[in-house]
């Protein structure tokens, strides 16, 4: 699946809008051939006696899909603002730190980030299974956050607040890690794809039955299946394809230019 989900949305839209309409034509073509005269009739009750049916399941097939993967997707934009804010609590708190301290805890942090928004960011989109290539610079900067809680010279006050966001840092950026993992379900999304063929089907043999007037309804439900499809490839990879988290790793870059601008640092920022 997501050789399919990290497609662009153009080719998204072409495969399953223009799979949709090609479907619909071949499909059309053979049913003009085999199905003559009084068959048509038939085929026709038949099939608008089971549009109802095919529609229903369809539609609930696509919205369960759309709105679980849609879930996904916030939660992972969730998980980024966490880490975000994460980061900034950590570097404030580091403020408190005497000078060498402080500059050492931000350039770590500020390593970590820049790896993360250069290489780990599209590591997640290509082979987020593979070992992280951020993995080495957040265990350097735990262990140094996490060190200063013995010394004597750090404050409690601060060496909490230090902890306390290490802590959300990591656990943000698992928890984006975990997502980045997670597929689109292939059975569910088959079973959708397999409704939108039978609607399709059905509402091609009532078009038959009913004549040219009618061939405007198929047209639409033949659109309304492909852009359905489209929408669930979408939005099913947050760190991939069309629809990106927070467009790119704009956020953490971000902090990454306000801790090499020494916003963080009170004998800068206040100069």
């Amino acid at each position: 699946m997501r050789a399919l989900t990290s497609l662009s949305g153009v080719e998204i839209s072409l495969l399953c809008v223009g799979g949709a309409i090609l479907f619909a034509i071949v499909l059309g073509s053979i049913m003009r051939r085999l199905i003559r005269g009084g068959a048509r009739e038939s085929a026709g009750l038949t099939a608008a006696a089971y549009m109802t049916v095919l529609g229903s399941l369809f539609a609930i097939l696509t919205g369960f899909l759309i709105n679980t993967e849609y879930s996904t997707y916030r939660q992972a934009q969730n998980s980024v603002g966490s880490e975000v804010a994460a980061a900034s609590e950590l570097a404030y708190a580091s403020a408190s730190l005497p000078a060498a301290d402080a500059s050492l805890v931000q350039a770590r942090l500020g390593t970590f980030l820049v790896t993360t928004s250069v290489r780990e960011w599209p590591h997640l989109a290509h082979d987020p299974e593979a070992p992280s290539p951020a993995a080495a610079n957040v265990s350097q900067l735990s262990q140094l956050v996490y060190s200063f809680g013995p010394r004597p010279y750090v404050d409690g006050s601060t060496s909490d607040a230090m902890n306390a966001a290490m802590t959300g840092l990591t656990e943000a950026r698992r928890q984006r890690i975990v997502i980045a993992t997670q597929e689109l379900p292939m059975p569910l999304f088959l079973l959708a794809v397999i409704s939108g063929v039978a609607l399709i089907a059905g509402a091609l043999l009532v078009a038959l039955r009913s004549g040219p007037r009618y061939v405007y309804v198929a047209a639409g439900i033949i659109l309304i299946v492909g852009f359905d499809l489209a929408a669930i490839l979408s939005i099913s990879a947050p760190f991939a394809g069309p629809t990106v988290v927070s467009v790119s790793a704009a956020p953490i870059e971000q902090v990454v230019n306000e801790l090499r601008a020494g916003l963080y640092l009170p004998w800068i920022g206040t100069l």
